[in-house]
């Protein structure tokens, strides 16, 4: 493991390994240092408020109403924790804290004696919080470390750290042949203006694409390497392959990235247009077996071979979205048709969530390519994303897109990093350029989705629509 870290470690995966587990046990050696399993004691200071005794005894504890002492309930899971902490939080309780025991079962018991004060916790973590932390710590471990062995053609061959004068993420191999992957993803959704965005950003002189298609006519947008080469999932993959499909080494994928076209340009970042990198896991059950969510996301993959990556994402309203891509996708598709597909869609998520998580649902392979309601909540993919990311994750909307394209691109070169544009010179690149990928007109004389379909899909998404828009602090998201 000390090897890793004095500069004889040969690979990136075992690097990231073990950078990981030196993390975890310093997280865990400073928890456990201050907040040891054994049973412990930690103090309180006080301050001022008002309130009634009532709220200690609906969380738990017995008042003597004639001496005024007030005896501690034992309190053996995290929903009475917290009722505890309302309790202690939320007025005067004529009595005092003296200390809070914690027994290697993990129960808390509160110590009590006569004295009106008046209390608030002045420690910024407590022991259940940090053991916490430390357990979500050790299953991300034990998910990437199933990544790991899953892609360990593709760690084996990253290099401990790449060029730093090169804004795509770049090196050379152990042949001495220069090798770049993609420093920007526009991640997603499907039917969002993907493609048409991908377009516009090949105008700016300081990104590019990548070399896949033989044809350099060909769009160079989208590969699929992440999110179904790499395990060898092929496109048509619904619930079960239909046979065995060998996965595409990575040494295969490098010779299409596009490294020839930024070694002489260090300036140059590639892009990664493949929008589906944002949800797509399918098959994740059946490689996985007996685990109730993916053990990892596309955004924690990508996050290891190139953490310093811009990631965006383009959404729109997922009722359009829905219909735009039935239309895209669909033959012989009617209105009519579409509203029964989507109530039977519709019973088969909500089925779902009564018996799994929202995460099982939305990433599950088991929807077809027509119909595809779980991605319209963003904010179950989304928020994967933003956790790995942070900062470097700029969701837009089309709409916003479509109304203000140059601000919004403007808006989207910042966040890449690359130079502002002349504004002047993008109108006019924008005005004399037309829009990619739309559904044609045969499409489109199929007719609007009904009333009643729209406002079942509107009901249906307003809640996710809400929750992303807190997410991303931005009403614009809630699609109205």
């Amino acid at each position: 493991m000390l090897q890793c870290f004095t500069g004889t470690c040969k690979s990136r995966k075992w690097k990231l390994k073990y950078g990981i587990k030196l993390l975890l046990l310093v997280a865990a050696g400073a928890a456990l240092f201050e907040y040891p399993i054994m049973p412990v004691s930690f103090s309180y200071s006080y301050t001022t408020f008002n309130k009634t005794d009532s709220s200690l005894e609906q969380a738990g504890y017995d008042t003597n109403k004639d001496t005024g002492e007030t005896s501690a309930a034992v309190f053996q899971n995290e929903t009475e924790n917290v009722l505890v902490d309302e309790a202690l939080q939320g007025g005067t309780v004529g009595t005092e804290v003296l200390s809070f025991q914690r027994d290697e079962r993990n129960t808390i018991t509160p110590s009590f004696k006569q004295k009106t004060t008046h209390i608030k916790p002045s420690l910024n973590q407590n022991l259940s919080e940090s053991i916490d932390k430390v357990e979500s710590f050790l299953a991300k471990e034990k998910s990437l470390q199933i990544l790991f062995e899953e892609s360990n053609d593709v760690f084996d061959l990253l290099p401990e750290t790449y060029m730093p004068d090169y804004k795509s993420f770049c090196w050379y191999d152990s042949q001495e042949e220069f090798q770049c992957l993609a420093s920007v993803y526009l991640a997603g959704m499907p039917k969002c203006g993907t493609t048409d965005l991908f377009d516009k950003l090949m105008w700016h002189p300081q990104l590019t694409e990548q070399s896949h298609c033989e044809k350099a006519t060909d769009s160079q947008k989208e590969y699929f390497y992440w999110s179904r080469l790499r395990i060898g999932r092929p496109r048509w993959f619904l619930a079960k392959p239909k046979g065995p499909v060998p996965k595409q080494l990575f040494s295969q994928f490098l010779a299409g990235t596009g490294s020839e076209k930024v070694k002489n340009n260090k300036e140059a970042r590639i892009v990664d247009g493949t929008p589906s990198l944002l949800w797509d896991l399918r098959g994740w059950e059946t490689r996985y077996p007996g685990l109730d969510e993916p053990p990892y996301h596309n955004a924690d993959l990508i996050h290891a071979v190139t953490p310093d990556a811009k990631i965006l994402a383009m959404v729109r309203n997922p009722t359009e979205r829905l219909y735009s891509e039935y239309l895209y996708f669909g033959r012989g598709g009617t209105p009519q048709k579409f509203h029964l597909e989507v109530v039977v869609e519709l019973k088969k998520f909500n089925s779902c969530l009564e018996k799994k998580t929202l995460k099982n649902c939305c990433y599950s392979s088991d929807h077809g390519l027509k119909l595809r309601i779980a991605l319209g909540v963003y904010v179950c993919f989304i928020s994967d994303f933003l956790d790995v990311f942070g900062g470097n994750l700029l969701t837009v909307s089309l709409n916003e897109y479509h109304s203000t394209p140059i601000e919004t691109l403007t808006k989207i070169f910042n966040h890449i990093g690359v130079t502002k544009p002349n504004l002047e010179d993008l109108g006019n690149f924008i005005e004399n350029s037309k829009t990619n990928n739309v559904n044609t007109i045969a499409k489109l004389s199929i007719g609007n989705m009904l009333n009643e379909t729209e406002k079942l899909l509107d009901e249906f998404y307003s809640p996710y629509n809400s929750e992303l828009s807190k997410l991303l602090g931005d009403t614009k998201f809630l699609f109205r």
